[in-house]
């Protein structure tokens, strides 16, 4: 019987049949297949230039692709909308973001997985495919009894074991590539990694190799599919040479874009779940978040709860739509990069995308209009304002001096794009700004200790201090200034991005600090409205415009888990307070104990709302005092010691300040801490009434614990 074989082409690719290859044979006779080994490197080095033409068509697409399929519910409506935003935010550059550890990986990937396929395919052909008693055995294998030709099942099992075999290389890549690309902030200095090797160094540093390959048997799973991809090439190559007059770059080009079409088709769950996998906060020392998905299954059964089965197709279509241009050039790249010509064109290619990469970002149209060429950028950053800080450290002048050049300065104006700000369930790794204020009358070394064992990173945390007109404040700024000293001196990861320290313009009605003095209740009225208006100066003179997190920290709590900053963040609430209790020696029972701190955090009761309604306007309800029982469920009392859930959640309707995150964003919207009778509420509680009228909820965590200085 007469067959035409479908041959490995004379660049060791997968192609195009060969005319030359048809003949007559026997398919009853063993035969022995005509292959050399010799020729296995062009496939390796072909796959090199594969590579690059696949990053320069499809990484725009995969970064929507990643972008879709990891983002929240509402922050894109669609493919489109990603795409409107990422060039209104970031520019076209951000297409391009995490596309260094591609342009080399894939390089590499691409170099591997077709080379190893060339010789796979040989091996296959060699050893199992040409000798009948084996081929009659595989499935499909009948229907092309040619002993000199590898069956469409054969570049399948060739696909699978080439796509095993690159995993290796593809996990830590594609690892890095998904942290980077989800990075939304337009600015780099707002990011937790700087690049690929910062992203790289980080991760090894704090889970080591294993952290870096985290997501590989995903990615294992994910290249399975493989099988689909280039069995489904041989079918089509070899339908196309024998019903059209196509060339044999054309045959590759629609065999190349049609057969990534069907593998994408086949295997677009698996990657939704890997991205899912590999984006997921890694938590530990690396300060990112706490980490959700153990398994492969606790990623995939939480894409189907968020999101039904729908959520499995999720950024399917720029997917889609990538997968044949990128595809299709990469292999025409593969099966031609041997002919002078398209290697010239392929070096030139690359060049070309390399120098668009590296290249830096120009300067805005304004910034040109009024800066000259001759200008060094150092000269612009010495001209520009300084502002980590709102109000700016440097004085805006409305004259600005004339440089050593005789040009003069232009104006120092600092533009910020508040649009692109987030506050996420993710904040390390989104690189978000988190603002540590804290009114302090008295200095405890355990609370600055505490503060530095913070596992967020520090280079994302800002600190402001209020301190009273006293000498018992001027007593404890010296102390924290020298503890500020020996942290800001000392290693460069434990320094924080900014400290301020701000004195009270008015005198506090109380002068002692003592413990029983600041609790009496014939007190609280002067001094709850006293420490607002010290909150209200901390937080509008610090919070500047990249905060996305402020954290009150009151200056007794002495003992927080270390990941505070994350824990509170990960629920993504506006305001949220997590059980203040202290720890005491307890004389009934000999030995050490726990018990409720802090009672300004409940539920509202209709007794409370009554004794409210017979009040004068000025008088202000006030809770832990017998004197004034208002019946109101305390988040003190619902904590459960035996079996806490710290993730436990429920709605408040007062909170306490001693631990309390606050979304930046309710902050400038207007919530602050009434100096005056709000509700007959003030401070931190009235805070919490002026946050739900302007729309946002309050939470509490009631089983998560942090500890008060016990005096």
């Amino acid at each position: 019987m007469t067959s035409t074989p479908t041959s490995i082409s004379n660049s060791g690719a997968p192609g195009v049949p060969d005319p030359h290859a048809a003949q007559k044979i026997d398919s009853t006779a063993p035969r022995t297949p005509v292959t050399s080994s010799k020729h296995d490197y062009k496939g390796f080095v072909a796959g090199v230039f594969s590579g690059i033409a696949k990053l320069s068509v499809g990484h725009p697409f995969d970064t929507v692709k990643v972008r879709l399929q990891t983002s929240k519910d509402g922050h894109f409506r669609g493919p489109l909308d990603c795409v409107l935003q990422t060039v209104r935010k970031e520019g076209v550059t951000g297409f391009y973001k995490g596309a260094t550890p591609p342009l080399v990986g894939w390089m590499v990937m691409d170099s591997v997985m077709l080379g190893s396929l060339t010789l796979y395919r040989r091996l296959l052909l060699e050893h199992i495919f040409s000798k009948p008693e084996l081929r009659s055995l595989v499935p499909f294998a009948k229907k092309d009894p040619d002993l000199l030709t590898l069956p469409s099942f054969g570049h399948g099992i060739a696909g699978i074991m080439a796509g095993t075999t690159v995993s290796f290389i593809a996990a830590p890549v594609e690892h890095v590539k998904a942290r980077l690309q989800i990075q939304y902030a337009a600015d780099k200095s707002s990011r937790m990694y700087s690049g690929p090797i910062d992203c790289t160094h980080k991760i090894l540093r704090t889970h080591g190799i294993s952290g870096l390959y985290r997501g590989l048997c995903a990615t294992i799973f994910f290249r399975a599919f493989f099988f689909f991809w280039w069995g489904s090439y041989d079918v089509l190559t070899r339908w196309m040479k024998n019903s059209t007059n196509m060339s044999a770059p054309a045959i590759n080009f629609w065999a190349g874009g049609i057969s990534a079409q069907i593998f994408w088709l086949t295997s677009y769950p698996s990657d939704v779940v890997k991205q899912r996998l590999m984006t997921d906060p890694m938590g530990g020392a690396l300060g990112d978040g706490q980490r959700k998905f153990q398994w492969w299954k606790d990623a995939a059964r939480a894409v189907y709860r968020e999101r039904g089965w729908k959520g499995y197709w999720r950024g399917f279509v720029p997917c889609f739509l990538r997968a044949f241009p990128a595809n299709a050039m990469a292999l025409v790249a593969f099966e031609g990069v041997m002919r002078p010509i398209t290697l010239l064109l392929a070096a030139l290619l690359a060049f070309g995308f390399l120098c668009f990469l590296l290249s830096p970002t120009p300067p805005s149209s304004a910034s040109a209009a009024s800066v000259p060429v001759a200008d060094s950028s150092q000269q612009l950053r010495e001209d520009a304002a300084q502002n980590p800080l709102s109000p700016p450290t440097k004085p805006f002048l409305k004259e600005q001096p004339v440089r050593n050049d005789g040009v003069q300065a232009p104006p120092p104006v600092v533009h910020y794009n508040l649009n692109s700000l987030t506050s996420t369930d993710n904040a390390a790794g989104m690189g978000e700004r988190v603002l540590i204020l804290t009114p302090l009358a008295r200095f405890y070394p355990e609370f600055w200790a505490n503060v530095e064992k913070l596992s967020y990173p520090h280079a994302l945390i800002s600190i402001g201090f209020i301190v009273p007109r006293t000498k018992e404040g001027n007593t404890a700024v010296a102390a924290l200034e020298e503890a500020i000293s020996k942290t800001q001196s000392g290693p460069v990861d434990s320094r924080f991005a900014s400290i301020s320290i701000l004195r009270q313009d008015f005198d506090p009605p109380l002068q002692s600090q003592d413990e029983k003095e600041r609790h009496k209740m014939a007190n609280q009225k002067a001094r709850r409205e006293s420490m607002s208006r010290a909150r209200n100066s901390l937080v509008f003179t610090t919070l500047g415009p990249s905060t996305s997190w402020v954290l009150w920290l009151d200056a007794d709590i002495i003992e927080t888990p270390r990941s505070l900053i994350q824990d509170l963040t990960r629920h993504d609430k506006p305001v949220i307070v997590p059980n203040c209790f202290q720890r005491y020696y307890n004389t009934d029972t000999k030995r050490n104990d726990v018990r409720p701190y802090d009672f300004n955090s409940w539920i509202d009761s209709s007794t409370a709302q009554s004794l409210a309604d017979a009040m004068d306007p000025d008088e202000i309800l006030l809770e832990g005092y017998y004197e004034m029982p208002t019946y109101r469920s305390l988040m003190a009392y619902m904590a459960d010691q035996t079996n806490p859930d710290p993730r436990r959640e429920i709605e408040l309707d007062g909170v306490g300040g001693t631990a309390l995150m606050v979304k930046a964003d309710v902050h400038r919207d207007g919530a602050m801490f009434p100096a005056f009778p709000f509700y007959h509420l003030v401070e931190t509680e009235g805070f919490a009434k002026m946050a739900k009228r302007l729309g946002y909820s309050v939470f509490g965590l009631p089983d998560y614990f942090v500890y008060h200085y016990n005096e």
